[in-house]
């Protein structure tokens, strides 16, 4: 006489079990991606902007050094805008001050009355005026008395220097918050400076502040100064 063996069916909990086990392991990867995407994505946006704003103030410096070259080629002129407001030709009547002076000079120079150049109105939403200086009388083309600089993706005052004033005092330049820097042409860690025949243009960077390594300057790299 053969036995016969009945299969018992599985139960059913295990299965349910591990079901739910499941369930609560994805609802905890959930929170984890949710949590790191709350602190990434910000990070990551912040990041993409500053990129940006870098590369607008690297086109900006190059269409000022553009505009400053072409000044230099008119034969009535024959070198770059002053830093100082000091007109060779005695024409442009302005006095200078001691904040933000290389970059109001070189706004009031490029806007000059007798320059055959295009003047800066395409560059008007970059005017400012953090000092809120103003001259006597209106300025060339400006048609105002505010001695206006030109300023960066974050808000302050592009720094401009002639080759002429390298060796010369510190400037102060003041940013959008108040603050003054006593700012100095570059140097190269040889001793030399950047540029050295011609002129400099740079910003604060990214930091806002005048004279780090993060300042973005026009044909050179900040980070290669000397001590």
């Amino acid at each position: 006489m053969s036995m016969q063996y009945r299969r018992e069916p599985m139960p059913m909990r295990s299965q349910r079990g591990r079901a739910g086990f499941t369930l609560i392991e994805l609802l905890i990867v959930i929170g984890i991606i949710s949590g790191l995407m709350v602190w990434i994505v910000p990070t990551l946006l912040g990041a993409s902007q500053e990129t940006a704003k870098i590369k607008e103030t690297q086109v900006l410096l190059h269409e000022l050094a553009s505009r400053a070259e072409s000044y230099a080629n008119q034969r009535r002129f024959g070198d770059y805008p002053p830093d100082n407001f000091r007109d060779p030709a005695r024409k442009l009547l302005v006095v200078a001050d001691s904040i933000n002076p290389g970059i109001e000079s070189l706004v009031a120079f490029l806007s000059r009355e007798d320059s055959k150049d295009e003047d800066l109105s395409r560059l008007q939403e970059k005017f400012s005026n953090t000092d809120n200086d103003k001259s006597d009388a209106p300025i060339g083309r400006l048609d105002r008395p505010d001695k206006l600089e030109i300023v960066d993706a974050w808000g302050n005052p592009i720094v401009y220097f002639t080759r002429r004033s390298y060796r010369q005092e510190p400037q102060t330049y003041r940013n959008q918050y108040g603050e003054d820097f006593s700012v100095s042409a570059w140097k190269r860690k040889d001793g030399s400076f950047f540029n050295n025949r011609h002129f400099q243009l740079f910003s604060a960077g990214p930091d806002e502040k005048y004279g780090t390594p993060d300042d973005i300057g026009h044909n050179f790299v900040p980070e290669e100064q000397g001590d």
